[in-house]
């Protein structure tokens, strides 16, 4: 979300010239006959105005903040009621020249004088020919069993109170087992919409039945990935954590359960490692006694600041809380939400729903690079569609597809390392037929021109419009050891998770890092240095990477060969065994043979 602290009002003041600069005829109060001539600008000065709006929008994914009657630097010193009111007009005319709406979060009258300071959001409007452009986060609800996940996200996208007995929970389960015994093992997919006004938009508006007609009434999308808390499917929380890249976790804990349970601290673990904006939501207060929810948050707290988090944690209590924690919380600030709620009354959901409003979709750095680096399609779900054909569901890791190009792309590789030409013939986004998708969205495509019965598409392949595609069996990472019992040595096993790919590895061969320090004192001791150099020479048997190190492991899959890039995230798991890390270097499989 684009954030301008100081465009309307006494701002004006400051932002019409050189930054910070002011006419000397001008005083810092400002006069208001001058000020009068700005709240309604000529109009030069407002298409100057138009443009700034245009920017901020295209930087903010659809979404910019604005705050009148706040200074430069800070100072908040507010605008009469009709200077306050015009200023809001000139923005309206702002927003409408773009096909925007703005709607005012929150209007605060200071006391002495009475002024009147505004925080307003302006919103992308989509319209018939760019109807995906619509601001879309993407939200993972993790937590441990019994924490009430799934019954948190039927209430949200349904608007069903909970009676106690899992009620709300009934329409996210997908397979049987799950109706009878209760416990999630796939993931679910729900979507939730705001208008422009800010406007709630779920399975309860009025006439709002499907996927499609939450898109076509909202300007902006919230989509849920509801994971599993039982510790049997901890591998498909993982898949869901990587594979989808959300925007941010949402930490599900059971405020009756006196504590935090050793699968919810894993869930948190595994979040914070990849580097998942995390707040907390605190479910079943109604049911909590006093001391329990005093010793469940506690124990939160405890972790919440421990050194490795370092949180402040806030418990959202009014809207002022709620729009100050969501602006912090969007740009990584220390502050933490925690939100106490209840699926069965319903407390304080309304504090919950507001802040999914207000979360701004997260800039990606270097995004236009990334959009102009050729498609890379990472795929994470395959369907078979009667009249259709092959459809495969994922996340667009960098570049664009347009069905309107005819191009073909290279899909694969299979247990061979061969790749497949196909064609994109059809796109859904939000279960909305559409002509493209752009780095970072999620969508399914519809496949055209590969044989069924000579190949069989799984989770973990990509779908490549580069021109030579090449899979690797062997890699290089640079690795930190989080946890692990023995250390990691040279054949040591375990599950490798990069993006959608989740396949066996072993481990062979392992090398230390050398701090550069150490390098820059070793070189003015040729001695110490040939020394360094014939221990870094030594038989790779004996490295073993303990809890806390950092060193350079050559990974190797056991069953079959997988695309990936340099500089993607690895996080290798054996048991309760943890090592996060990033690509360095992919070993050919040529040079194997």
């Amino acid at each position: 979300m684009a954030k301008d602290t100081n465009e309307l009002g006494i701002s004006l003041l400051t932002k019409c010239y050189p930054y910070g600069s002011l006419p000397p005829e001008v005083d810092r109060e400002g006069n208001i006959e001058y000020k009068l001539k700005l709240i309604n600008p000529p109009l030069e000065r407002l298409e100057h105005l138009i443009t700034q709006m245009k920017w901020r929008l295209s930087e903010g994914n659809g979404e910019a903040l604005y705050e009148i009657g706040v200074d430069d630097d800070g100072t908040i010193k507010g605008l009469t009621e009709n200077d306050m009111n015009s200023s809001i007009d000139t923005l309206r005319k702002m927003a409408e020249a773009l096909g925007a709406e703005i709607s005012i979060m929150r209007k605060i009258t200071l006391s002495e004088p009475s002024y009147q300071v505004a925080e307003i959001l302006v919103q992308q409007r989509p319209n018939d020919d760019e109807s995906q452009q619509l601001t879309d986060i993407r939200v993972v609800l993790v937590g441990g069993l019994g924490a009430g996940k799934s019954t948190l996200l039927g209430h949200i996208s349904h608007g069903i109170k909970d009676n106690g007995r899992g009620r709300a929970r009934l329409n996210l389960l997908r397979h049987r087992h799950e109706l009878e015994s209760g416990r999630s093992s796939s993931i679910a997919h729900e979507i939730i919409g705001y208008d422009s006004e800010g406007q709630l938009i779920n399975y309860a508006t009025t006439n709002v039945s499907t996927w499609e007609q939450i898109c076509e009434s909202s300007s902006k999308i919230v989509t849920f990935l509801d994971t599993c808390g039982y510790p049997k499917y901890l591998r498909t929380t993982i898949s869901g954590l990587m594979g989808y890249a959300p925007d941010y976790a949402c930490l599900v804990i059971a405020g009756n359960a006196g504590g935090i349970t050793d699968m919810t601290k894993e869930h948190l673990y595994i979040a914070v490692m990849l580097g998942v904006p995390v707040f907390v939501v605190i479910t079943k207060s109604d049911l909590a006694t006093q001391d329990q929810l005093r010793s469940t948050l506690s124990s939160l707290l405890t972790i919440l600041k421990s050194r490795w988090m370092s949180k402040v944690p806030v418990v959202v209590q009014t809207v002022n809380d709620l729009i100050a924690c969501a602006a912090h919380f969007s740009r990584r600030g220390p502050e933490l939400p925690i939100f106490m709620v209840s699926n069965v009354t319903g407390l304080n959901m309304n504090f919950l729903l507001k802040f999914f409003n207000h979360l701004p979709k997260p800039i990606t750095l270097n995004y236009d690079e990334l959009l102009e680096e050729p498609a890379e399609f990472q795929i994470e779900e395959v369907y078979s569609v009667s009249q259709v054909g092959i459809v495969v569901g994922g996340v667009l890791a960098q570049g664009r597809i347009n069905i309107r190009d005819s191009r073909q792309y290279h899909l694969g590789p299979n247990s061979q390392g061969e790749f497949a030409k196909v064609k994109v013939i059809s796109i859904h986004r939000h279960r909305v037929s559409g002509l493209y998708v752009h780095c970072g969205q999620t969508a399914t495509l519809a496949l055209d021109g590969l044989n069924e019965n000579n190949w069989k598409i799984h989770k973990g392949m990509a779908l490549l419009e580069t021109e030579t595609p090449q899979c690797y069996t062997e890699f290089e990472a640079d690795v930190m050891v989080l946890f692990h019992a023995t250390g990691v040595t040279k054949g040591t096993c375990g599950m490798i998770n990069c993006g959608s790919i989740r396949q066996h590895a072993r481990v062979t061969s392992v090398t230390t890092m050398v701090d550069k320090f150490d390098q820059l004192n070793t070189s003015l001791n040729d001695l110490a240095l040939n020394q360094e150099e014939s221990d870094l020479n030594r038989n790779q048997d004996d490295l073993t990477l303990l809890s806390g190190t950092q060193g350079k492991c050559i990974f190797k899959f056991m069953y079959e060969p997988c695309y990936m890039k340099i500089g993607a995230q690895i996080l290798f798991m054996q048991g309760k065994s943890k090592c996060i890390g990033h690509v360095t270097r992919l070993i050919s499989r040529d040079a194997l043979t």
